[in-house]
């Protein structure tokens, strides 16, 4: 019975990972992955070069919200980690019940979590970018912005949830694709809302915003009848809301140390971009140039490390313990190799592709500057990415936000701190690198011994 149950669900059955060879699956997993979040980011690579093409206070404003907006994306994809984590297992396992329970009851959690955070976020924007040392007029430029892209967050991550969803039961390809099209739709947007084109008002830096915010209705429009219409993996009836406290600590077990440890980044965020704004606007803005093109280099790694979970997730929870191992050891090289060529090409095309979003002489300068330094460390930080993922999909959190507390309060902000008072902004740069290096080998180590045939 339970074999003709599988049966039944046809395209979750096709899915399954814990079968055939360890590199295919993996490759089959990540390459829908890489797709989407390489389009992604490079939408918002050239959607910094439309905004570019307005000011370098402008680039400011969007430098100084890259904090505030990981937040939320953090407590998105916290969530993300812990119902990836649960689904995967109970796919493994073969339990499709548990499965639709918890899919459904973690959309209604991060609707929740996300909606309270969207709330307060809009009640304190001046205060709060004043506080993090942004002039009233980048303040001016920061305000409207955010009263679009808070509410447009709680969209973005309903349907971030739903992804994961989807990949847990090793559905890659649907997730890819989506953010494919979402990412064109919103770069299509972007001239028409920002420059005003086709008879619509020029709304400039607020105009990003209104196209990401129409974007993302698309995305959860087509999610929310995939995942619920198509593959029946959601449902908000009477019966489904059974058991759901339940879910949500199931989820949060996994979930909460996930949240504690994507805001960690942030928040660092948040005291560097303090420390960087007192040498003035155009050096964060030149911060901010180099984080766009820094996400577009390291985008195969994090579609790895998206991709790591799931497969690690169905295999643990099948008691393929040598697939996890295989896998495992597969994304590691794959992250030293990508990091190596990464950084040669940056070392030899930095300027260029910093001068295609904003020619301002010095913020590029100091775009150049971080490209020239943080690279070396793209390899490691790689494992780091992909440790923490197996971590969290092994149901095994704790790591994950041990690993991420001490990279950067014990390592990254003491030596960020103690270089930006020997080398300025270098010196932070520096210390960029060199906690990823560290924590990298850690990482590396602590995943190994845990996997150790006891």
């Amino acid at each position: 019975m339970h074999f003709l149950y599988c049966v039944k669900m046809n395209s979750q059955a096709s899915n399954d990972l814990t079968q055939g060879p360890v590199p295919w699956t993996l490759t089959r997993l990540t390459a829908p992955m890489v797709m989407g979040v390489s389009s992604s980011i490079l939408v918002q690579l050239l959607e910094i070069g439309f905004i570019g093409q307005l000011g370098t206070d402008q680039v400011a404003a969007v430098a100084f919200t890259f904090p505030v907006t990981m937040a939320l994306s953090s407590i998105a994809l916290g969530i993300s980690i812990g119902v990836s984590s649960v689904v995967a297992r109970n796919v493994g396992s073969g339990d499709w019940n548990a499965v639709k329970q918890l899919s459904s009851h973690a959309l209604l959690l991060i609707a929740l979590l996300i909606g309270c955070a969207a709330i307060l976020g809009i009640l304190t924007i001046d205060p709060l970018f004043r506080a993090l040392g942004a002039n009233p007029q980048v303040v001016d430029y920061i305000h409207p912005y955010l009263l679009i892209y808070y509410p447009g967050t709680v969209l973005f991550t309903l349907g971030m949830v739903a992804s994961s969803v989807l990949r847990a039961t090793g559905n890659a390809k649907i997730p890819g694709v989506l953010m494919t099209l979402t990412a064109l739709l919103n770069l299509a947007l972007d001239p028409i809302f920002i420059f005003g084109w086709f008879g619509f008002p020029r709304m400039e830096l607020t105009g990003a915003a209104v196209a990401m915010f129409v974007s993302r209705i698309f995305m959860l429009l087509f999610l929310v009848y995939y995942t619920a219409i198509r593959e029946k993996l959601i449902s908000f009836g009477h019966k489904s809301m059974h058991g759901l406290i339940a879910s949500w600590k199931e989820i949060l077990r996994v979930g909460a140390p996930a949240i504690a440890t994507q805001l960690i980044s942030p928040v660092s965020g948040i005291i560097i971009t303090r420390m960087l704004a007192s040498y003035g606007e155009t050096v964060v803005a030149g911060f901010g140039i180099a984080s766009r093109i820094e996400a577009t280099s390291v985008m195969f790694l994090f579609a790895l490390s998206g991709s790591i979970g799931p497969f690690v997730g169905q295999n643990w929870g099948a008691l393929h313990l040598q697939r996890v191992r295989l896998g495992i050891r597969a994304a590691y090289q794959f992250s030293m190799l990508w990091g190596l060529a990464v950084c040669i090409l940056l070392f030899l095309f930095a300027a260029e592709a910093v001068v295609l979003i904003d020619d301002n002489p010095v913020a590029g300068a100091v775009a150049i500057n971080y490209l020239s330094v943080v690279p070396i460390s793209y390899g490691l930080w790689g494992v780091l990415m992909v440790s923490s993922a197996s971590f969290n999909s092994l149901g095994r959190p704790l790591p994950s936000t041990f690993m991420s507390f001490t990279r950067m309060f014990v390592v990254y902000i003491p030596l960020a701190l103690l270089g930006n008072s020997l080398y300025g902004y270098k010196g932070i740069f520096a210390a960029t690198m060199i906690s990823n290096i560290l924590m990298g080998i850690v990482a590396y180590w602590w995943l190994r011994k845990h996997l150790e045939p006891r």
